[in-house]
């Protein structure tokens, strides 16, 4: 193995950081995940470079020998400016987290995107969606989102904001989303946001229990005595609830999932994408809302944009950051050279 042909990945959320030395084929030599102590921009960026140099030591390589790092954050990015305009689990607007980086590391070439376009891009390399040119990524969790790879080419838009899938309007005037408009499918299909649903489902029915004289709910019941009280709502919760007959958690569960597939169905009619992969905590956790959302897609897009797609669930997990930041990095060289 060559050392020019090592590569950093770094994935950055609003908890952890994750770093990995990557060889040119994907392959991961050496990785290393830590919380993150302070969500100030100079700590983090001390952070992500103590997680690159530890990633070093574990797969047995110098720092200095590092080609190119690659980082993935969780955020809307201004890749020209090298800036993380928004981070909402950070808590940063238009920082310029590049020229943070740059100034600790000077030799070493960064790149920068969205944790959705470098999970996207690993997944095209080495997971699920090998050979794939036109390849869409969409994760659900707290928030939803999609990593888009069309005609071979990493997909950001003109301002860096496409893929905010979880923005869509798709109930007009409906529940409150936390971007400031109402009826986006975030607000129902997003983790925290559909476990508030069931929450304040489950409340309204306790009441309606109570001002009748009874002690429980009949809608809801199996899902009350599995998380005990309201507060402690999950999805997960909810499909076990849902697979035991629970009439609140099958409702809002399929209602969510409705929701995800019409919006996944224009997309794919939008862009004609060969792949699909579903994935992401919430997906994870409730086989049910995948299933809907994938009746969705097959009930409202179109037959000719349907005959070529595949649909699958990721491959890589939380590895598919690291090494899509790494070997974008890669091609950024590449393409400079």
């Amino acid at each position: 193995m060559k050392r020019d042909e090592l590569y950093l990945g770094v994935d950055l959320g609003g908890v952890n950081v994750r770093a990995a030395v990557v060889d040119a084929t994907g392959h991961v030599l050496g990785q290393e995940k830590h919380r993150l102590l302070s969500k100030e921009p100079p700590q983090v960026a001390e952070a992500v470079l103590r997680a690159a140099k530890t990633a070093c030591g574990a797969a047995g390589m110098p720092f200095s020998e590092m080609k190119a790092m690659g980082l993935g954050v969780a955020g809307l990015i201004d890749r020209e400016q090298g800036l993380v305009r928004s981070a909402p689990t950070l808590g940063w607007r238009d920082v310029p987290f590049i020229k943070l980086l740059q100034a600790r590391t000077p030799r070493t070439p960064l790149w920068i995107a969205s944790e959705l376009s470098v999970s996207a891009w690993g997944e095209r390399a080495v997971g699920a969606g090998r050979g794939a040119n036109d390849l869409i990524v969409v994760l659900v969790g707290s928030n939803i989102g999609a990593g888009i790879v069309m005609a071979g080419k990493l997909y950001e838009g003109a301002a860096g904001a496409a893929g905010e899938l979880g923005h869509i309007q798709v109930v007009p005037n409906g529940r409150n989303c936390s971007c400031g408009q109402r009826g986006c499918l975030e607000a129902y299909a997003g983790g925290q946001n559909l476990a508030a649903w069931a929450r304040d489902d489950l409340r309204i029915a306790m009441a309606a229990a109570r001002a009748g004289g009874q002690r429980y709910p009949a809608v809801g019941r199996k899902l009350l005595d599995l998380v005990g009280e309201p507060d402690k709502m999950t999805v997960s919760a909810m499909e076990k609830a849902a697979h035991e007959g629970d009439e609140l958690s099958t409702r809002l569960l399929d209602e969510a999932g409705r929701l995800l597939g019409i919006a996944l169905a224009n997309l794919v009619t939008m862009l004609n994408p060969a792949r699909l992969l579903l994935g992401g905590g919430v997906l994870l956790g409730s086989p049910r809302m995948t299933r809907a959302a994938i009746s969705g897609v097959e009930a409202h897009a179109t037959k000719s944009s349907r005959a070529v797609l595949q649909i699958s669930a990721p491959e890589l997990g939380e590895q598919a950051g690291v090494v899509g930041a790494a070997l974008l990095a890669r091609e950024s060289l590449s393409a400079a050279a």
